[in-house]
């Protein structure tokens, strides 16, 4: 039944929305042969503009928090956290996948080189370098005002968008123009939070249809060319991802409102441990579809999608099963920085040193990026 109170709900929806594209996306990689791929790259480019900036603006929805702490402790709680898990993840994907997988079985090698991208944060957990270093580079942004903290990211955006100074697609290049995002959640996160509740039915449907009407028209005029440079291509990129934020966060509200959809907030909950671990269902399934010698035309449509739902449900129980070993899930303890006791003498703690120490205190194994939320009970 829908019910009127969305609530915060609506933000692990939007987070399990943008998580099934991500996953999406890399299931439709032509690893093992062009016919499982049928034409989703093609679908699945179509929604480029929409599935990292909702991605990054929910990763950010509750930086704000983080951001008012002192740098230390800025240090301490997230840039250390993802700094272990991406150092940590890069390892276990390159052993296992790249060349546990690609080299012994001789599977094509240009998802291998992808996945491990030797001139930059690797393409299997960028998104986690780039965390921690949108926290430190945020921190120190955070006093500038608002106008131009958000003025300099959109010339990174352009900058990285338009390929002048770093491949648009390359792990650089999505780090540097997906911070922009990432920021405006930070800024905007507690006035859009108070501000949803208020939301009708109707207003909900106003972003999602004005952003498909446009990438329908950007895609029949051709705007979104291969010149990535022109003013034309980034003018429309921007307009087209700032848009799915919008759309993507309406969509989400609408969704939060059904208990139907219960199975989509349980997942946006996960979403770090489906990031980390989907490489590895997604290995097994490109395994068993080179196992068929021939694949019906009738079935080619469903393996990416079939696929997509198959690593996300592994993910869940690779982490179900392995979720009492934290070390691979949060940074180990002896990777803190040492706690700076205050005395009496020197009077109460801030607000800051008493959040950041409640930061500290032992939290479920299901705690997601975003502070702030209800945990999950398994």
């Amino acid at each position: 039944m829908p019910s009127d109170k969305p609530r915060e709900r609506w933000i692990d929806v939007a987070k399990g929305i943008a998580i099934i594209l991500v996953v999406f996306l890399h299931a439709a990689f032509p690893v093992v042969t062009d016919v499982h791929v049928w034409h989703w790259v093609d679908y699945s480019a179509v929604l480029e503009s929409f599935r990292m900036p909702l991605f990054f603006f929910m990763a950010g929805i509750f930086a704000s928090r983080v951001l008012a702490m002192r740098l230390r402790d800025v240090i301490d709680l997230r840039v250390l956290k993802f700094s272990w898990l991406y150092v940590l993840w890069s390892i276990i994907t390159g052993v296992v996948v790249v060349w546990g997988v690609f080299h012994a079985l001789q599977l094509p090698g240009h998802v291998g080189e992808l996945l491990m991208d030797s001139s930059g944060p690797n393409g299997a957990t960028w998104f986690i370098f780039a965390i921690a270093l949108y926290f430190l580079v945020g921190w120190f942004a955070r006093k500038l005002p608002f106008a131009v903290q958000l003025s300099l990211a959109f010339v990174l955006t352009m900058l990285c968008e338009s390929g002048l100074v770093v491949d648009p697609a390359s792990s650089w290049g999505k780090v540097g123009k997906y911070f922009f995002f990432f920021l405006l959640a930070a800024q905007i996160g507690p006035r859009l939070r108070e501000f949803v509740p208020r939301l009708r039915l109707w207003h909900t449907l106003i972003a999602p249809v004005v952003y498909a009407a446009l990438v329908v028209v950007a895609r029949w005029q051709g705007w979104l060319g291969t010149d990535s440079s022109s003013a034309q291509h980034l003018v429309v990129w921007f307009l087209l991802s700032v848009l799915a934020v919008a759309a993507g966060c309406s969509a989400a509200v609408l969704l939060a409102r059904w208990a139907a959809f219960d199975w989509l907030f349980q997942l946006g909950s996960r979403t770090l441990y489906v990031y980390l671990l989907q490489w590895y269902p997604l290995a097994a399934g490109w395994l068993i579809i080179s196992s068929i010698d021939v694949i019906p035309p009738l079935l080619e449509p469903f393996l990416v999608p079939l696929l997509t739902a198959f690593a996300i449900v592994v993910s869940l129980i690779i982490h179900r099963l392995t979720k009492r070993a934290a070390v691979l899930y949060d940074q180990p303890a002896w990777l803190h920085l040492p706690r700076r006791w205050v005395t009496r003498a020197e009077g109460p703690a801030s607000v800051e040193t008493a959040a950041a120490d409640a930061e500290r205190r032992p939290v479920s194994p299901d705690t997601e990026i975003g502070r702030g939320q209800t945990p999950h009970v398994s």
